[in-house]
């Protein structure tokens, strides 16, 4: 399949870090860029356009390879996907599919209203079982895995395929949220750090299909919430008035809990002090913040009192902000690779 790939369609990197594949389209005709979206997810599925061919079709496929699991982002306009018994036979893959609607819908084609899942749902795509399904013009996420990882946590395996949970429930969003916190992250994780997250985010999808905590999936739960947080937390650094209250209250549970889940971190004012550092850091060696003194990069960032900040920073760094600065005008570059030069969908053949 790949050799038959349009050249510069496909693009792959490694970074030394979580291996990655994107598919796109850009400089193609409608119709070529249909017959390679066709030729492409053909793998698993077999696709037809729902609407007229036209100049708007549109696709986007990114895939970060997490050692056992497959994290994948589709845009795409509308379309039918079909996985026959036949196709289940010739091409044995036993996985599945996890599927977040980030926008549109996905459900079965003989289904009703309420068979679809819409924008925040989870669907569940068993690659075992017989498929007919369409979708609107959407945008998700998805995580493929082989069965052999995510049945043992389950309580009915076998009676997952095309099942919408809602959005609104609390597991779903947990992992809806910690989903996109992976995908967002993945680019600067380490490959060890990516295998390393991969049973904690199987025993929360369980946790979701479930509708349940079980004791032993209770940590990766705790996990993923303090994920949540710290990305809130990380969203909203530079404002003033963030504190364990305020955060407590944004998420629904009490301070006491807020600092239990910090404990790792060496709690949760230290953490919010070295996120700050981390960022004072980051914008001393950035040529665009080289206008800017290093009293008003501080200030920015809370830090009022010189040499608090000095003495704050050089604890994190082993060094002040201006030997800091010093440092970053000498300039380097970091190492870049490439990936193995296999596509998403080779990765998915391959999960076992």
């Amino acid at each position: 399949m790949e050799d038959s790939l349009n050249p510069g369609v496909w693009e792959h990197a490694a970074l030394a870090g979580v291996p990655r594949s994107v598919l796109h389209i850009e400089g193609l005709a409608a119709r070529e860029a249909i017959a390679v979206w066709q030729e492409n997810i053909g793998v698993l599925y077999d696709v037809r356009l729902r609407n007229k061919v036209d100049d708007r079709f549109q696709f986007h496929a990114e895939a970060f390879h997490f050692g056992e699991v497959v994290l994948t982002s589709y845009r795409c306009t509308a379309q039918s996907f079909d996985r026959s018994r036949a196709r289940i036979g010739r091409d044995g893959l036993d996985h599945i599919t996890l599927q977040i609607c980030l926008q549109g819908s996905h459900g079965r084609r003989d289904g009703g209203s309420d068979d679809a899942a819409g924008s925040g749902d989870l669907i569940v795509a068993d690659l075992a079982q017989p498929q007919s399904t369409g979708t609107s013009d959407f945008d998700s996420l998805n995580l493929t895995m082989p069965r052999r990882l995510l049945a043992p946590l389950l309580k009915a395996p076998d009676e997952q395929n095309m099942r919408v949970i809602s959005g609104k429930t609390p597991l779903v969003a947990l992992l809806r949220n910690h989903l996109q916190g992976l995908y967002d992250g993945a680019p600067a994780m380490s490959r060890q750090d990516a295998e390393a997250v991969v049973g904690p985010t199987l025993e929360l999808a369980a946790a979701a299909m479930n509708a349940a905590v079980t004791e032993e999936n209770a940590a990766s739960i705790r996990l993923a919430l303090t994920g949540e947080i710290r990305r809130h937390v990380d969203a909203h650094i530079v404002d003033r008035g963030l504190t364990a209250e305020t955060v407590a209250g944004a998420f629904g549970i009490s301070t006491r809990k807020l600092y239990y889940l910090f404990e790792p971190y060496g709690g949760f004012s230290s953490y919010i002090q070295e996120e700050r550092l981390r960022r004072c850091r980051a914008e001393l060696v950035d040529p665009d913040h080289r206008q800017e003194s290093i009293a008003e990069i501080a200030e920015r960032y809370g830090f009022s009192h010189r040499k608090s900040f000095i003495r704050a920073f050089r604890r994190s760094f082993d060094v002040t902000p201006r030997e800091m600065r010093a440092l970053a005008a000498e300039g380097r570059s970091l190492p870049a690779g490439y990936g193995e030069g296999q596509t998403m969908w080779h990765w998915i053949r391959k999960l076992r």
